[in-house]
């Protein structure tokens, strides 16, 4: 059956190929069906039940296509250029049911499901239980309901369950009573409203081989408290920007989790951060959004978790972050930290006294910090003869162990000027200095680096290179569900 007959809306031509002139297409289909599956394994459905069309090599291999890709949400993006309606949504539904009914391949790597609002909860259950039939591997789903849905029960027992990723537009997620996911090693819940506390906890820490969880825009609805304990996580991202970020205000965050090696927090202020029991943490990212509370408690709080990650090789602030942590320092006398493991910081700073004074701080508790990367936003007050540090006072990192520091945002601003004039009198074995420009600002490099070429320096091998900026990153794209920070 062919897709552009019951669609209407895809136009593929193949006509070098069916002409016998393709030669790639002829290398191609002398490949191996699972060869051929892997290099289909990314396009849209439609497009590969079209390839049919090739020849008598090509005509069913998409029945045992295990990838299995619905992606109407970027489909329409693409390719079609009217209004869905509800004759459209039909001939989607009859398309769908078709693949699924001519389906012979008995094992699903992928199947994924992203169509908004178009399709009713009776279709949706129906695909989710007709891919666990097939023993499916990965599961993604994006779409709306404007109503809860609650996780079938056929997709929480799937044996053979290995990745979720489930996007919801802000939907209420309900968790059913029994727990299955024996296989299950990523969940990504993205712009879902978790709001059973108790399910909620269940759900992570009965995941016996759950190795991934990452939480993005989610909603934490009336918790009290976001209990994530598990024994297998390793990766885990807690990140929300944009959505239902009140949410966070009422609710404590309590992290244990022994083999945890990579935590990233990126969200609103909690009420409190229980820190536990990570024995095995490496890179922690920390950062505090739209924070109603004062710069002090949140440098408190930023102070409470980093202390119990004394084993991390890589720690990142963002600017809250640093911002509380000064506020805390400066009102309060907090007693040192220790970061003996510490080979990488990760700053996001305004160069400026307060910003500074932090930074020469963390530097002190980091003896063997080798790798140094500091993001340069804006540039704030710099007292008069104000010094960086006490030259009585030793750093041992720059003594020692500093060898690669990186200024980002480089504006050759008076006070970025001294905090190079510092690094290059103070690194003793530094090696590499690497300044990149701030957009729109390159064309002071040769002024620059002929006035920085003078600097004194106590490393006689260290190399000064002045980049030019990178181009600002494409914005998202509807593949949210292919990228995951580790």
């Amino acid at each position: 059956m062919d897709c552009l007959l019951l669609l209407g809306v895809v136009e593929i031509q193949f006509s070098s190929a069916q002409s016998g002139t393709g030669y790639f297409f002829s290398v191609i289909s002398s490949l191996p069906d699972d060869i051929l599956h892997s290099i289909l394994s990314s396009l849209f459905i439609f497009d590969v039940v079209q390839l049919s069309v090739l020849s008598k090599r090509w005509k069913y291999i998409w029945t045992t296509m295990p990838y299995l890709h619905f992606d109407l949400d970027r489909f329409y993006l693409e390719r079609v250029n009217r209004p869905c309606d509800i004759a459209m949504v039909e001939k989607f539904k009859e398309f769908i049911n078709w693949v699924l009914i001519s389906q012979r391949a008995t094992k699903l790597v992928r199947f994924l499901l992203c169509c908004s609002n178009i399709f009713d909860k009776v279709a949706i259950l129906r695909w989710i239980h007709a891919t666990t039939r097939r023993n499916v591997q990965e599961v993604v789903l994006h779409f709306s309901l404007g109503e809860p849905f609650e996780l079938p029960y056929c997709l929480v027992t799937c044996e053979s369950l290995q990745v979720l990723k489930l996007h919801l537009c802000g939907d209420i997620l309900k968790l059913p009573n029994h727990f299955g996911f024996r296989q299950l090693k990523l969940l990504h819940l993205e712009e879902v409203d978790l709001s059973d506390e108790h399910l909620t906890s269940c759900l992570f820490s009965k995941c016996y081989h759950l190795e991934t969880l990452i939480l993005e825009e989610c909603s934490l609805g009336a918790m009290k408290l976001l209990d994530i304990a598990s024994a297998s996580l390793i990766y885990l991202t807690l990140a929300n920007v944009n959505y239902n970020m009140e949410s966070y205000d009422n609710c404590e965050v309590k992290i244990s989790c022994p083999n945890l090696k990579f935590l990233k927090y990126q969200a609103p202020m909690p009420k409190d951060i229980i820190v536990e029991n990570l024995f095995s943490i490496e890179v922690v990212h920390f950062c505090i959004y739209d924070s109603n509370g004062s710069r002090e408690e949140t440098g408190i709080l930023v102070r409470k978790m980093i202390k119990e990650v004394p084993s991390t090789s890589i720690l990142k602030l963002y600017k809250t972050a640093i911002w509380g942590l000064y506020e805390a320092a400066r009102k309060e006398r907090l007693s040192p930290l220790s970061f003996y493991k510490l080979k990488s910081l990760k700053l996001f700073v305004d160069v400026d006294e307060d910003f500074m004074q932090v930074m020469i701080l963390l530097l002190k508790y980091a003896p063997n910090l080798e790798v140094l990367k500091l993001w340069s936003d804006e540039n704030g007050d710099w007292t008069e003869n104000w010094q960086m540090h006490d030259p009585d006072e030793s750093i041992v990192c720059l003594d020692s162990h500093l060898k690669s520091i990186q200024l980002i945002g480089f504006k050759e601003d008076e006070n970025e000027i001294e905090l190079v004039r510092f690094f290059l009198k103070n690194a003793q074995v530094l090696e590499k200095l690497t300044i990149v420009w701030a957009p729109s600002y390159a064309k002071k490099s040769e002024e620059a680096s002929e006035e920085i070429s003078i600097f004194p320096r106590t490393s006689s091998h260290v190399v000064v290179t002045f980049l030019d900026a990178k181009p600002w990153p494409k914005p998202r794209t509807g593949k949210w569900y292919s990228s995951y920070e580790k």
